[in-house]
């Protein structure tokens, strides 16, 4: 970790409290991360305590954006990207993490912590042995759900404002089903379907991007499944949701149409 996290301990707070969290993490020069890939956050530096404090899931493809270092980015310079999911945030100034001395320990000492890049891929021994010690020292397995997804119980009240980087309000199962049987299964933005592309297997999934903007919503109100939800798949609705506040529907599906049509020549 190169730069100072100035809202870390809200951030932990967020994490801790069960609401989604999304960063934006440099990966070095390496394009060959993924959408649902692994990814930890390593301490290093002098200051101590040194190792890993954090993880995630990969959500976007890299993308090239403004580079994280003020200086450089002054000068018109780059650096590649992906969005992570976090699903586990330690506060180092005050919470035990994954210490440098575990590291140096069999086998995750066949790794070379010291990394003075992002972006480096683990070994398949060493990572299954990190995902081991990991989950022990923070209790619990590092699973993901996405917002959209979280099971609840009851009507369509939807409510609880929370402080997170999408979609803030606590989602409703019945809503989302309500929302997946009028428009279908297929993403509203570039017309994906994952039964077509995977099967049986891939029937009916689909996310639901929320069309309300958290700033419009100041209490509890009841969610409309056909004017306030729309299927998306992961790909579109990851960059919908790449800028504050977030991209409509509209304006990605422009991005693909002037895309192909550059692809094309026209």
């Amino acid at each position: 970790m190169r730069f100072h996290w100035e809202t870390l301990a809200e951030d932990a707070a967020i994490v801790k409290s069960g609401n989604p969290l999304f960063q934006r993490w440099s990966c070095g020069n390496t394009k060959r991360i993924k959408p649902g890939d692994r990814a930890f956050l390593v301490k290093l530096g002098r200051e101590t305590p040194r190792g890993i404090f954090a993880s995630g899931v990969v959500v976007s493809v890299p993308y090239e954006d403004t580079h994280w270092d003020k200086e450089k980015a002054k000068n018109g310079k780059t650096a590649l990207f992906v969005d992570v999911r976090i699903d586990v945030l330690l506060n180092p100034h005050s919470e035990r993490i994954l210490s440098y001395s575990t590291l140096k320990k069999p086998p995750l000492d066949k790794m070379h912590w010291k990394i003075q890049k992002s972006g480096v891929r683990i070994h398949d021994e060493v990572a299954t042995e990190l995902e081991r010690v990991w989950s022990k020292l923070v209790g619990k397995e590092t699973t993901v759900t996405f917002p959209e997804e979280i099971d609840e119980t009851g009507t369509y009240p939807e409510g609880a404002v929370k402080r997170v980087s999408v979609n803030a309000y606590e989602r409703n199962a019945q809503a989302r089903q309500r929302c997946i049987e009028h428009y279908g299964a297929q993403c509203i933005v570039c017309g994906f379907d994952f039964g077509e592309t995977y099967g049986e297997v891939g029937d009916g999934f689909i996310h639901v991007h929320h069309l309300r903007e958290i700033s419009e919503i100041g209490e509890e109100y009841e969610v409309d499944p056909i004017r306030d939800l729309v299927p998306v798949c992961p790909n579109c609705h990851a960059i919908i949701h790449r800028r504050k506040p977030a991209y409509t529907v509209e304006e990605v599906k422009a991005f693909i149409y002037r895309h192909r049509a550059k692809e094309d020549g026209g």
